[in-house]
């Protein structure tokens, strides 16, 4: 007889806050993630923070930054 497994599911909310530098005219972010399972929240100012943080609920080989936007539609 085979075990009724439970699928195992992990979400979060990233919110991004976009900081432009009048001087070098480029733009730079921090965030916050949360765990919605856990309510466990943080704080980051780079993206190895957030991944950091999601790989201690979803255990994958790599997390990827997101893709650039795509600007020529």
């Amino acid at each position: 007889m085979e075990a009724n497994l439970q699928p195992l599911i992990s979400s979060f909310i990233i919110r991004f806050v976009m900081d432009e530098a009048p001087a070098a005219q480029t733009l730079a972010y921090h965030g916050t993630i949360r765990h919605i399972q856990t309510a466990e929240e943080i704080n980051f100012s780079e993206w190895h923070e957030a991944t950091e943080f999601m790989h201690r609920f979803v255990k994958l080989d790599e997390l990827q930054p997101p893709s650039p936007p795509i600007t020529n539609l």
